[in-house]
């Protein structure tokens, strides 16, 4: 697949949602920009602006009411699947099954997205050992603390070997310490895959 210039070109995004009572609010008017392939590019402001719209839509989870918007160079509307191929995302408040551990959920995510045999076991086991998950492989998700599953969200976003990762408030609820840890594991997935990220932040 022939690389693009730019991860996202957004033209004139705007996105309503309508409540019970008939009413519409908008959330997003008139968003334009680029992200060059291969930049972080932060997504900053305040509780309640969008920013998590703005990465549905960028992710192709949610359509726009209007504008033109382009991932990796394909049309986000009619070449959905071949995105959701090459990108990934990892969220605020991440959810996996409870049961599973932390390698059955990478097994299982990398399943999904047709891995299987030794590309699947040798995926999962460099993810785990990437984000240094190993000691921790065999334990439940609902026994992880914070820190363990934030770092379980971005090994699962990374299983793909996604040219492009949205990251919607990775250090949310992590200490100071984690925190700097997760931005430092950030900087090495860009730096070393050379994928292209964009986190958001309040």
């Amino acid at each position: 697949m022939q690389i693009t210039e730019k991860s996202v070109q957004a033209r004139g995004i705007c996105k309503r949602y309508k409540s019970f009572f008939g009413r519409s609010a908008t959330i997003l008017k008139d968003i334009s920009l680029d992200i060059d392939a291969a930049e972080i590019f932060g997504l900053l402001g305040p509780n309640g602006s969008g920013k998590t719209t703005l990465i549905s839509i960028f992710s192709t989870l949610i359509y726009p009411e209007a504008g033109s918007l382009s991932i990796l160079g394909m049309d986000a509307r009619r070449n959905r699947d071949a995105i959701r191929r090459c990108i990934n995302i990892s969220t605020a408040k991440p959810n996996f099954p409870w049961s599973l551990t932390v390698k059955e959920n990478l097994r299982h995510y990398g399943m999904l997205y047709g891995l299987h045999g030794a590309a699947l076991s040798g995926t999962v086991q460099d993810q785990m050992e990437a984000f240094e998950l190993s000691e921790f492989q065999d334990r439940k998700f609902e026994d992880l603390s914070t820190g363990l599953k934030q770092r379980l969200s971005l090994a699962k976003a990374m299983i793909n070997h996604p040219r492009l990762i949205f990251l919607d408030e990775p250090t949310t609820g992590l200490d100071p310490d984690i925190s700097l840890k997760t931005r430092q594991l950030i900087r090495r997935i860009h730096d070393e895959d050379g994928v292209s990220v964009v986190p958001s932040t309040h």
